[in-house]
Order: structure tokens, then sequence, then C-alpha cells
């Protein structure tokens, strides 16, 4: 997918594709570590919850980097297990039923507004917190609060 995604780019822009781009790209990637801000405060949290990851990766890519986030976790969910990237409602959908839950069960966190902010209080997810990290505007009617870090979430939630 990375090759294809990138390959259109060039092609949009008139420029030649390395065939190997969405290979390096995607090690690239796996390369990454968790933000800096993020490790203390997930670790903390997860002494008080249990956590959950839904995400568009797939299940490789997860197997790598979640241990990287130093936090204990209830479940790990991924696009490639659910069949479905976010912001389709099908991805929650699954997440609900894999956990036996419903959305009143969830604090959900999330430094995005389109992909996972906005489809979740659209299928009746209230308790969203967006970490603003700059990287989707700010959009109001969705009933989100709006942190800077996740020690701001931590004070908020009282541990």
């Amino acid at each position: 997918m990375l090759q294809d995604s990138f390959e259109r780019v060039c092609r949009k822009w008139g420029i030649k594709a390395a065939p190997d781009a969405g290979k390096r790209f995607a090690d690239g990637v796996r390369s990454w570590g968790p933000h800096p801000e993020v490790v203390e405060p997930l670790k903390k949290m997860s002494e008080h919850y249990k956590l959950v990851i839904l995400s568009n990766a797939d299940d490789s890519f997860l197997a790598e980097s979640v241990p990287k986030l130093g936090a204990d976790f209830h479940a790990v969910l991924t696009a490639e297990q659910t069949g479905y990237y976010k912001p389709r409602y099908a991805a929650f959908e699954y997440m609900l039923e894999k956990l036996d839950a419903s959305p009143e069960d969830f604090v959900h966190v999330s430094s995005h507004t389109r992909y996972d902010l906005m489809p979740m209080h659209d299928t009746g997810f209230r308790n969203l917190v967006l970490l603003d990290r700059g990287y989707d505007p700010v959009t109001h009617g969705y009933d989100y609060v709006t942190v800077k870090s996740l020690d701001d979430l931590n004070t908020m939630l009282g541990i």
C-alpha cells in the first residue's frame, strides 16, 4: 500500500518513483519510538485503566511498536484484525464486539479528529479526548475535551 501511494503521488508531480520506496518508508517508520512525553504518563495510566489500542496499522507493525510504549495493554486491535480502516464505523463496532463493551465504557484519547473522534462521536462514544499535537484542526460540535499532554489527562482523571 505504501509503494502504491508513493507511486501515485510521484505520478501526480511527474517524479520517477523508486521501486523500493514503500519498503524503505515502512522500515523507517518501524524504527521510530513513541513521543518522548508518552511513556511515563501512559505507564501511570495503565495502573488505573485497561488500555486498548485500535490502530490502522497491521499486526506486525504493532507487534514491534507497542512494547516501546512501556505500558500494559488490555487489547491491541489492528485494521488487519478488524478488516476496516478508521474512520469506518465498522472498526469501532468491531472493538465493541471484541471487548464485549459499550461506548460508555471508554475514555478515548486520540490526536486525530477525523479518524477517531468524529466517527466515535457519531457511533455514541461521549468520553472523548483530543491530545492536541496540531495534527488536525480543532473542530466544534463533537463534545471532546482537549489536552496538551497525557500528564494533563492523568491530572484530569485524578491519577
